[in-house]
């Protein structure tokens, strides 16, 4: 099993009943496109709050942009495909949550959401509470992806780490390697599975969105 895996493949409907968070739960939707982007992205990270890794993820992963924080408001040919990103604590999960059902009770313009990425807050097992709850969260995602904890990434500034692009494939998996160097076999794995989630997106239904 791979640490950065997509835990649900199918895109599931919203289950009945999902109840827009109140106004102040809300994220904000840009009402320009998003600054600071030099690229268009094929796809959006939203981080859900603070220190999720959203930040670092964009920078990794050359089809994604940070999108700071708000919904991109899809002007200029942006992209309206977002992931949002979160940390695997109960108060990050639960911020996904809020802004999961924004999504799912049209808040959040014309975004549409591909899933949602976790990444791990510390070395080691996810706690039973962790994992009981993203699984609740993840069924409003749709498709949930888990990111391991790097200790080498903390350590530097993300524009110093190895970059992923769709032609790079994944690495062979190796006993030892060096992140810092390396493109780890899981943000690979991430990035292809998050290319092929666009594309069946784009495709539409019947077209392989449910292969594994």
């Amino acid at each position: 099993m791979t640490a950065a895996m997509n835990l649900r493949r199918r895109r599931e409907p919203a289950p009945a009943g999902v109840v827009a968070p109140p106004e102040s739960l809300r994220a904000p939707i840009w009402q320009r496109p998003v600054p600071g982007v030099g690229r268009a992205p094929l796809v959006w990270l939203l981080g859900v709050h603070g220190g999720s890794g959203a930040t670092t993820l964009a920078h990794v992963l050359a089809p994604a942009a940070d999108a700071r924080g708000r919904w991109p408001g899809v002007f200029d040919r942006e992209s309206p495909y977002v992931v949002l990103v979160a940390r695997e604590t109960i108060s990050g999960l639960t911020r996904a949550h809020d802004l999961l059902r924004q999504h799912h009770a049209g808040f959040a313009g014309a975004t549409e959401v591909l899933g949602l990425i976790t990444v791990a807050a510390r070395p080691g097992r996810v706690p039973p509470e962790i994992r009981r709850y993203r699984d609740v969260v993840g069924s409003l995602a749709g498709h949930v992806w888990q990111v391991p904890w790097f200790e080498e990434w903390t350590l530097v500034e993300s524009d110093v780490l190895p970059v992923w692009s769709p032609g790079d494939g994944v690495a062979a998996r190796k006993r030892r390697m060096d992140p810092l160097d390396e493109v780890p076999v899981e943000i690979g794995e991430l990035g292809v599975e998050l290319v092929a989630a666009i594309r069946a997106s784009i495709e539409g239904p019947g077209t392989g969105e449910d292969r594994p």
